[in-house]
């Protein structure tokens, strides 16, 4: 388009630093879901996970440890969405 004189070199600049900066936001979170998967696939993982299961399901009350051990961080937004950020990966989460 800009051999063509159909955008301006600035546009061009412009357009290729949103690009640049798109491309690496996708790779951070592809870094970030690569990381999550190899989590889910850690042996220790899954036996850790496991444990923490038991124990919870095991429990008759909802103590603040066993919140704590679970949910790393509650955020809600301007909109009043909640989300929930757990210690594992969830597998609720779409």
């Amino acid at each position: 388009m800009f051999s063509d004189n159909l955008i301006s070199k600035e546009d061009l600049i412009e357009y290729k630093e949103l690009t640049d900066q798109s491309l690496k936001e996708l790779d951070l979170a592809k870094t970030q879901l690569v990381k999550k998967l190899e989590e889910c696939t850690n042996e220790n993982y899954t036996l850790e996970m496991g444990k923490k299961l038991k124990d919870f399901l095991s429990l008759k009350d909802l103590t603040s440890q066993v919140l704590h051990s679970l949910v790393d961080k509650i955020t809600c937004n301007s909109q009043g969405d909640i989300r929930i950020h757990y210690n594992f990966v969830n597998p609720f989460q779409e």
